[in-house]
């Protein structure tokens, strides 16, 4: 076994070694720079002219021209500095326990279990920061990013892998995140659909994109701060998703500290999840006002006791076993 770096920017990780680099149906989502992990080197694989290939313990692949070994020894202590969950979660998040967190939120977002990639949605959620005013923005996808937030990354992302409607989006790129919206864009708008509902292309950036952009940065704050539970982390993750982060204002509103300083974990989730949903309910934004169903959602578990979410768990009407 060798313990392994990233040293490029951003490194595939696939369920398969590829016939080719061209073959992107096995693209599993993606490991940033400097993630470490522990994986063995691929013998007889049937891309042998690109080099040494490494499986971890997910049975995820990586290409070795990305990666530089840092130890070779069978007993490497476990101490992860990287971006990437995938090692993490099989000591602390289960990949069972993983699916299930991202049900509840795709069930949160899209009322499905297994996410909508092609649902899109236009809300006046997106306060200008030049005057003030909000403004309506695409929301898109299997747990809805946003025209202001990470669309442009997505379709990005998925004009370089060659989707099916690249051409019709490439024009975009330049307009995506700028004033005026493209939510009065009929062709941008349809074309995003499309793509979500039948290519699997779209599908497969979307999952890199939820996973580098929202549950890696959501599992990097949880680790750091010395939490442990199921439970605790969903509605990390769930704050990044619908707010994109842990919110310091809301921290500051009560004094428990967090595992890592000493604080009780269980109850530094309750206090946040009071003050994020006093927070949702009393929003000068009447369109957060609904989304209180969100935090009654935990609530519900911990009067359970589901901190390890072994329970079922129903969430915005869907019920995730």
């Amino acid at each position: 076994m060798n313990k392994l770096i990233v040293t490029v920017n951003k490194l595939n990780k696939r369920t398969s070694v590829p016939a080719s680099f061209s073959d992107k149906t096995n693209i599993a989502g993606t490991v940033n720079k400097d993630f470490t992990f522990i994986a063995e080197e691929v013998t007889g694989g049937n891309n042998a002219q690109a080099g040494k290939w490494y499986k971890d313990r997910n049975n995820y692949y990586y290409w070795g021209g990305g990666l530089k070994i840092i130890e070779d020894d069978t007993d490497v202590a476990i101490n992860h500095t990287g971006a990437d969950n995938t090692l993490m979660e099989s000591f602390v998040i289960t990949p069972v326990v993983k699916k299930k967190i991202e049900q509840v939120i795709n069930a949160f977002e899209t009322g499905s279990a297994e996410g909508n990639y092609g649902i899109l949605v236009k809300l006046k959620d997106y306060k200008d920061p030049a005057t003030g005013v909000l403004m309506v923005q695409v929301t898109y996808g299997r747990s809805q990013t946003t025209e202001f937030g990470h669309l442009k990354a997505l379709v990005s992302d998925y004009v370089n892998h060659a989707g099916i409607y690249d051409d019709t989006l490439a024009p975009y790129l330049p307009r995506i995140g700028k004033k005026p919206s493209l939510a009065t864009d009929a062709v941008f708008c349809d074309t995003l659909k499309k793509a979500g509902k039948t290519d699997p292309i779209m599908k497969t950036c979307q999952n890199n994109l939820f996973e580098t952009k929202y549950y890696q940065p959501a599992n990097n704050w949880f680790t750091t701060n010395g939490f442990k539970l199921p439970l605790s982390m969903l509605v990390i993750y769930d704050s990044y998703i619908h707010s994109g982060s842990i919110m310091s204002f809301l921290r500051n509103k009560f004094a428990t500290v967090v595992p890592s300083n000493g604080g009780d974990e269980k109850e530094w989730i309750k206090n946040y999840v009071n003050v994020r949903e006093n927070w949702l309910a009393n929003h000068s934004n009447p369109l957060l006002h609904q989304t209180v169903y969100r935090t009654k959602c935990f609530k519900a578990q911990m009067q359970n006791n589901n901190w390890d979410l072994a329970q079922s768990i129903k969430a915005n009407g869907v019920t995730i076993s």
